[in-house]
């Protein structure tokens, strides 16, 4: 299959890309430059320009699409005033695809689509939990969510994955992950709020190969793409000091903030067992890998 991806420079592109090839796709990237690591055929522009969105389908005629790019900007991106730009521009480039013959499109959507602020502590979210969007970025992945499912129900074959939280290579420097690691490497305090807070975690690696997986099984609708596990931040930092050895965890240093979810995992049974996804990387191997990559790319 000829198989489109748009956010091949992203946190899960690359890893995207590279299972496609792997399972022997013929895989096109694209975006406003080339991925970091290399592909066969990428096609530079971008993608809220709609005359290109136009001349790509046209001259690409993909079979499928894994549409993963949007406005991704650290601590910006969650309020961004670009983000109905992005939920209008994937709208016509998946109509655009599917009028010129494509079948099967995988679009990633996220956990923010959830109702965050009265989430419970121990209650996994699956994929019928409510949806209340506490931010612009999180209503308009509903919204194009919500059209997809529209699509499906006149014939389409649309998968929506919803991302939890990542950690891997590449990441900002001020994501939690980063910073933590970051701080201990350099034998300092690594400041954080209380921790108390319990996230899903999940390798970017593992979310790249999970949406290479969803596009080519059946599924349709939408698909929770994280672990499943939860762990409070505070043992994710520990467990970085106990990986690193050095440095200090101060936690309680930063305030914790109010419109901050206490609980916030996924239900994945239907990626593990209807989709039969199984990640590579348990929490203390994706941490682990973390660390190696800020020890080599440190100045």
């Amino acid at each position: 299959m000829k198989v489109l991806v748009t956010g091949a420079n992203g946190l899960i592109g690359p890893h995207a890309f590279k299972t496609l090839i792997a399972a022997g796709h013929d895989v096109i990237t694209c975006g406003r430059s080339a991925p970091a690591t290399p592909t066969s055929h990428h096609v530079t522009g971008d993608l809220l320009d709609p005359t290109f969105r136009d001349q790509l389908i046209r001259d690409e005629r993909p079979d499928g699409l894994v549409h993963l790019a949007w406005q991704t900007k650290h601590g910006h991106f969650w309020n961004a005033p670009d983000n109905p730009d992005w939920r209008k521009a994937s709208i016509d480039l998946l109509s655009r695809f599917l009028d010129a013959g494509g079948t099967r499109a995988t679009l990633a959507g996220s956990c923010a689509e959830y109702d965050w602020l009265n989430s419970k502590d121990g209650a996994k979210l699956g994929e019928d939990a409510f949806c209340a969007p506490a931010t612009l970025y999180g209503q308009e992945k509903l919204t194009l969510a919500r059209h997809c499912l529209d699509l499906n129900a006149q014939g389409a074959s649309i998968a929506w994955g919803r991302l939890f939280l990542l950690c891997g290579p590449n990441e900002n420097p001020a994501r939690f992950v980063p910073s933590v690691t970051k701080a201990l490497l350099a034998n300092e305090a690594a400041r954080m709020s209380s921790g108390t807070q319990v996230r899903d975690f999940m390798h970017v690696a593992d979310a790249g190969a999970a949406f290479a997986q969803v596009l080519d099984s059946q599924f349709n609708g939408i698909v929770n793409i994280a672990s499943g596990e939860g762990h409070s931040l505070l043992s994710v930092a520990n467990s970085l000091h106990d990986l690193i050895g050095r440095g200090t965890v101060l936690a309680g240093s930063l305030p914790d903030r109010q419109d901050d979810p206490p609980y916030l995992v996924a239900n994945t049974d239907i990626l593990e067992n209807t989709i039969g996804f199984q990640p590579k990387f348990d929490l203390t191997s994706a941490l682990k890998n973390c660390i190696e990559w800020w020890k080599d790319h440190e100045a």
